[in-house]
């Protein structure tokens, strides 16, 4: 890489966003936990409890303005990042990501000169006059002014060996770098925690900090699909199912789920007098593939990647556990074994008359409607759970099924009333 490059025109791999530029409203974000460590940081880069600290603890703390964040691909992390940017006015620096794909060794060659080029851009920046303003109180001519984040889940390198970037650059002069010395606080955010411990000694002496913020867990998950119930009080779904479905998933894929789903029911318009029900919708666009949530997949090894990110571990180990395509192939081979271990046909045809002495009506519609494709109401969900059989035929060998039962309920009644 080309380190005396200095010259080099970086504007073509940066994008530049002022602060009054960001739209982002505090209830755009959801609030973990672990996003209080990453405001705490700020409030201290950001006030004059910085130079207190530089000055009590200078002999362990050597702080630089760059922070290591660990989160799952398709997070709101960004977008959380914006709105400290604009609460505190500073400019938000991140690549063109688009630009780097498509001029991949050009980026690469020059990534010393175009980290350099980012940490020496002027801002303008300035927080506007108001009496009555309660913000943190700082000197903002002689603090932190632009925020430069890389986030590798965008950053999509193509080769046939890996290109680890978080090395390049702990690698490199700027992990000597003082960033606060050029106004600055650079981010840098990935969620393979093997890059963080084949690093982990560096890494711990370059950034000022390390913040791993775990998956979504099953109450977060629920806080998020209710925040959308509530947005959308018309649209209904079950809140509980949708949390198991969503396991492992981002808050940025629960939100594009929901809104497809949206989305979907609403072309099917003429549903939408009968119900805004759109769970069994949700559940199809999930298992259709028609929506396929963040987790990461190795193309090239053909290996679904989960990381510690997901609270998924070897045992014993501290790093990242790939579930093999082969064990995943065993699994739905096995599934689709039971599946295939049908019962007798007379077995059968007892089920299917016990449930036309019952349900007939009611299975005779939900058969129908499953072979439309239109969505069942709950109550339609409830009988059919009781007759499970019935999903393992077409829905036509299903009706037929079902009539050819009616009438044989009505010849043993015949017969019986005659004798």
């Amino acid at each position: 890489m080309d380190d005396d490059n200095t010259n080099f025109d970086s504007t073509q791999f940066l994008k530049v966003i002022n602060s009054i530029e960001i739209r982002i409203e505090r209830e755009d974000i959801f609030y973990r936990e672990k996003y209080n460590d990453i405001m705490n940081y700020f409030k201290v880069m950001l006030t004059e409890n910085t130079n207190a600290l530089i000055n009590d603890y200078s002999k362990i703390i050597n702080l630089k303005g760059v922070l290591l964040i660990n989160i799952g691909q398709n997070s709101d992390i960004n977008d959380f990042l914006k709105l400290i940017c604009k609460n505190y006015y500073l400019d938000f620096i991140e690549l063109n990501y688009e630009k780097v794909y498509f001029n991949q060794e050009v980026f690469l060659q020059n990534f010393n000169a175009i980290m350099e080029n980012i940490i020496s851009i002027e801002t303008n920046n300035k927080k506007p006059k108001d009496d009555n303003d309660n913000s943190l109180n700082m000197e903002y001519e002689s603090h932190i002014k632009k925020l430069i984040i890389i986030d590798e889940h965008k950053l999509k390198l193509r080769s046939n060996k890996e290109i680890n970037l978080l090395e390049v650059f702990i690698n490199s002069k700027f992990s000597e770098r003082n960033f606060i010395e050029s106004k600055t606080i650079l981010i840098w955010i990935n969620d393979l925690m093997e890059k963080v411990a084949r690093n982990s000694q560096k890494i711990f002496n370059i950034f000022d900090l390390f913040i791993n913020i775990p998956a979504l867990d099953q109450v977060e998950r629920e806080a998020v699909l209710r925040h959308f119930s509530e947005v959308f009080p018309k649209i209904v779904f079950d809140l509980d199912m949708m949390v198991n479905y969503t396991k492992f998933w981002e808050v940025n894929d629960i939100k594009n789920l929901i809104k497809l789903g949206i989305f979907k029911h609403f072309l099917k318009s003429e549903l939408n007098e009968k119900s805004n029900e759109i769970t069994d919708l949700l559940i199809e666009l999930i298992e259709s593939r028609e929506f396929i949530p963040s987790i990461n997949f190795d193309t090239k090894n053909n290996q679904l990647i989960i990381s510690e990110n997901h609270l998924i571990q070897k045992q014993n180990k501290g790093n990242i556990k790939m579930m093999d395509m082969k064990y995943v192939e065993e699994i739905n081979t096995y599934l689709e074994e039971i599946k295939g271990e049908t019962i007798s046909d007379f077995m059968l045809s007892q089920l299917y008359e016990n449930a036309a002495s019952k349900n007939y009506k009611e299975l005779q519609i939900i058969i129908e409607k499953i072979n439309k494709g239109e969505i069942l109401e709950e109550n339609d969900r409830l009988i059919l759970a009781r007759y499970p059989f019935i999903l393992n035929e077409n829905p036509n060998k299903a009706l037929i099924a079902l009539e050819k039962a009616k009438k044989t309920i009505s010849r043993i009644s015949q017969i019986f009333r005659k004798v």
